[in-house]
């Protein structure tokens, strides 16, 4: 029998989910609030749950088909949280100074996205052939725009980050896959995150 889309939603895919949800609240609260501390830290949320959420899943008895959708299912909310969310937040937030820096700024954007579509696809392919990453996982460029959003940043600054991530992410960088410490690290990387944008929205001095 024929299945649809919808025979895969799973309990397991909730983190997944709760990711790309975040990732939304971002664009809203930029749009309704004009908040970067508010992105920001539904940002380092959403980098949060995809840092945990392959262990969710594992929780759950699955058969072949829905391990390799979830897989798929997380590369495309990667796509959307931590390659277009990112663009789409600071098209809403930022006024360019200049004409000529609005250009560099759509250039360097799309450079950026292509980038992390790029680096996502190459992990389908060949992220089990090797016990490190190669390239700037999407996931730490999240977290890298949350770090961003806690200045305010100018038009340059972002033009120079757009243009440093996406090279990073498409790189030969090996980057050890985060387990142990490692991977305490990054979560308390993004809990801080959190925590400093929360505070910054508090006392929008700090922001």
């Amino acid at each position: 029998m024929r299945k649809s889309a919808s025979a895969y939603f799973h309990p397991s895919n909730a983190v997944t989910y709760l990711s790309l949800l975040a990732g939304l609240l971002a664009v809203v609260t930029a749009k309704e609030w004009r908040s970067w501390s508010a992105a920001g830290g539904l940002l380092a949320l959403s980098a949060l749950a995809d840092t945990l959420d392959g262990r969710f899943a594992r929780l759950f008895r699955r058969d072949t088909d829905q391990q390799r959708f979830g897989v798929e299912l997380d590369s495309l909310a990667d796509a959307v949280t931590f390659g277009l969310v990112p663009v789409v937040v600071l098209c809403l937030l930022l006024t360019p100074e200049s004409p000529g820096l609005r250009v560099a700024w759509i250039g360097a954007a799309f450079f950026y996205v292509v980038s992390a579509l790029t680096r996502l696809g190459f992990y389908d392919l060949h992220h089990a052939q090797s016990a490190s990453f190669v390239g700037l996982p999407t996931t730490v460029a999240g977290l890298v725009w949350s770090s961003v959003f806690l200045t305010a940043p100018s038009t340059a600054v972002t033009v120079a980050v757009l243009v440093g991530t996406g090279i990073a992410m498409v790189s030969k960088i090996p980057i050890p896959r985060p387990r142990g410490l490692g991977l305490v690290g990054f979560g308390g990387w993004a809990v801080l995150l959190l925590i400093l944008h929360a505070l910054a929205g508090r006392h929008p001095a700090l922001g």
